[in-house]
This record gives C-alpha cells, structure tokens and sequence, in this order.
C-alpha cells in the first residue's frame, strides 16, 4: 500500500523482519525476487491498492488491473448481481478468491490499505462518494461528469484540495494525442486567431411513461436513489445501459453525460480560461411527456471575452467531434487520433520549446497511478473537473429556462437572475448532504 505519510511502510518493515530474521538463523533466509521487486515486477508492499465504488462503468476499469504498479481489491454496487460478476472477473484476473465486496461505499472506504479508489456511480452520487474518499484520504478517479450541480463541483473541489488527494477526471480526451496537439496548434496560432468551437455530441432519447414494477430482490433501490427524490423502480429508470442519463433527477442528460468530453477538450483548446464574465444561450427539445426529461437535441452558444464562441450541439446539426475554426484555417481532432487540418501543412507543425505545450498524457490510468505516487497533478485535476462541468450545466439551465444568462465564473453565480440561480444546487434527500 502506498503511504502517504512518512510512516513505517511494509517494504521497510519486510526489510527490517529480514534482516532480523538473518540475525537469528543459522540457516540463510532466502526471499523470492518477485516479492522483493527485483525481477521487473512490483514488490506487493508497494503496489496501488485499489478499490472500485460503483460499476455501472467498470469495463472501462480493468485497463488498470494490467499495470504491474497497481492491485484491484474490493468492488462496491447497490446491484448484487453486478457485483458478483465484477468480483469473478477481478479473482479470474488474479488467480485467487481475495477480491472483497461491499454494498455500501462507507464500508470500503473504512479500510485502511486501500490508497486510491474509481468511483463510476450515477452522476448524483459522484459528489457524495467524491467528498467521502477525500475526507478518507483516498485518491481518486472519478468518472465524468463530475457533478449533478455547480455547487455539489465546488464542495468537491474544496475538498479534494483540503485533503490533500491525487484526482483524477474521466475526461479521457485530455490523453489523446490528437486532442491535445489540436490544442497545441490552436493556442500557438497556426489558425490564425480563434474564432469558434464547434462541438457535436450524441443526441438525447426518449422514453414512453413506465408502470412501475416490483424491485428485484438483488438491487438495493433505496441505496441506488440514495440523495435524488423517491421514485418508483422500473427496469427503463436504471437498468436498460445507462437509461439514468436522460433522466433529470439523476444527470441533466446528454450533454454532461457525454458531452462533457468535448466541452473540456474545447477549454483546453481556449487554454483552460473563462477569462471573466461570459454568455450562455442555450435552446433545447425536450420530450413532451414520459419517464425521461432531458434535451433531445439542443444548441448552446458560450460567449468568452475574448470574442470565441463555443457551439455546443447534438449530432443532427453537427458531426462528432471538435473543430476549432480560426481566421486562417481550421482544425478538427477526433478519438483514435483523427486530425484534420485546413490547410493541411498545419498537420505537419512542430510545436517548438519556447512556445505552448499542453499536459502530455498519452495514457489517462496511467497518468493517474503515476500521479498517485509523484503526488503531482494529473492530466485532469479537479479544478479542470469542475470548470468543464459547470459549462454543462449550466447550459442545462440556459436551456431549461429558454433565455440568455451571463456567468461570473469568479462567483459562480449567473449575474442578475435569482431564478438562474436556485437551479445551481438542488436539496438532497434526507439523511443524504454534503
């Protein structure tokens, strides 16, 4: 376990027990290189132990169980069923039966040999199990968003900091090459001056009224609704993929559930800075009656100081992707390292050393586990969480109310408009609060 005090590791106190162990034996005590780390492999008493906390989203986890420097632990899910599942994956991958679990996230983090934990919950619970593994001195790779509200990202940001722990966001974009070149090459000019960021994320869904129907006796309903409104169990409410997302108690839909990635990889492009007060317009379609409640499609336009425009819309009215367009040429970046440029000698450009270079990270888990150990920043620390999420929501607001609204991000407040303001945070459902 690493430690993140200058406490007696067990690496040393294996040391000491052999050496002591050598005093007291006539006969040579001899210790597999394997578990001293001297064949290439980590030392058990050094590795990143690790424990996941909701697994809605864990095939995108077992990418860390591969690396040498970590070891996966203990699973937690209100879905017994899931959890089962995710602990016959984790002791297949080992070779053992040690994989502990739990259904109650305070459980897990009680341990104490568990260093840092992957929170993968519905996107309501993200601030409660965030703030709860920091108070816990964990590290942290949340998935994104990385809140249901602006005001649930500042009490998590505050206490990430207060406490000291490696985040990280899981906003993957930020370790693919193509994304942060394409940055590169917008924040050093080779666009001329940057105009406007057109973004185009999944479209919404809808979804017919649902009767309600008997909760299954492996799901913990109670748990799973946890500081969201009571509501009735029906199968389209949490169990058809991530059916949640297009529902407002749990996620303001789509475009934080996934078009959190694009607008973060635009701010990386703009260089990270609001740069003071600033514009959202947003329109959306919503459904007109049914269990979901989140835009269908939508157009939400942020306005910066400078003069750049983010245009932030659904796929019908623009491809996937991020394309940023400047007064002398564009650029368009795309996962699996897709780069396109106009005109397309920009492709070719070497950034130089003087000039600005972005955060290199090629490899998000990584980067993380690295982190976790060097105790630097990651590649998506939580300050950048934070400002990324707050542009989906309140773009969610924007379009909920239909107008024009202008965001101090210093206050975090929309300047002159109390009604903007009360959908910032919203009351949990007792005994739930931050």
């Amino acid at each position: 376990m690493i430690q993140h005090q200058n406490t007696l590791t067990r690496r040393r106190f294996m040391g000491q027990s052999i050496a002591l162990a050598g005093a007291a034996a006539a006969a040579p005590l001899i210790v597999p290189s394997s578990a001293l780390g001297l064949d290439g492999n980590t030392a058990p008493s050094e590795r990143i132990v690790l424990g996941a906390i909701g697994l809605g989203f864990f095939w995108d986890f077992p990418i860390a169980w591969g690396y040498k420097t970590a070891q996966l632990v203990a699973l937690c899910d209100v879905n017994a069923q899931r959890l089962e599942s995710g602990k016959q994956q984790v002791d297949k991958h080992y070779g053992n039966g040690d994989c502990k679990t739990y259904k109650d996230f305070r459980d897990l983090l009680a341990r104490k040999d568990i260093d840092a934990v992957y929170i993968a919950t519905p996107d309501h619970w993200h601030a409660l199990v965030t703030i709860a593994a920091a108070k816990a001195g964990k590290d942290i790779y949340c998935q994104k968003p990385l809140t249901h509200t602006v005001a649930e990202g500042r009490a998590v940001v505050d206490a990430v900091n207060r406490h000291g722990v490696v985040f990280q966001h899981g906003t993957q974009q930020r370790s693919g090459w193509s994304f942060w070149y394409a940055a590169e090459l917008v924040r050093n000019g080779r666009i001329g001056k940057l105009e406007t960021v057109h973004l185009g994320v999944p479209s919404g869904r809808s979804c017919p009224p649902q009767p309600a129907q008997p909760v299954p006796q492996w799901l913990d309903w109670e748990m799973w609704l946890g500081p969201a409104p009571q509501a009735p169990f029906c199968e389209a409410r949490c169990l058809q993929g991530h059916s949640w997302y297009f529902i407002s108690d749990y996620c303001v839909g789509y475009i934080a559930g996934w078009g959190v990635h694009h607008l973060d990889s635009a701010m990386q492009g703009l260089g990270d800075d609001f740069g003071g007060v600033f514009e959202v317009d947003g329109r959306g379609v919503f459904p007109k009656d049914g269990l979901y409640d989140t835009p269908l499609t939508w157009r939400v336009e942020y306005t910066f100081p400078s003069g750049v425009k983010i245009i932030d819309t659904d796929v019908t009215q623009q491809p996937m992707g991020v394309r940023y367009r400047g007064s002398e040429g564009s650029v368009f970046c795309w996962r699996g390292n897709v780069l396109e440029t106009d005109p397309k000698s920009v492709r070719g450009e070497t950034i130089l050393p003087q000039e600005i270079h972005c955060y290199e990270s090629t490899d998000h888990v990584r980067n993380w586990l690295d982190c976790i150990r060097s105790r630097k920043r990651t590649a998506a620390p939580v300050e950048i969480a934070h400002q990324s999420t707050t542009l989906c929501n309140i773009g969610a607001i924007s379009m909920l109310l239909g107008r024009k609204l202008r965001w101090d991000p210093a206050a975090e407040k929309f300047l002159g408009d109390d009604e903007a303001n009360r959908f910032l945070s919203q009351p949990m459902r007792e005994p739930w609060c931050i």
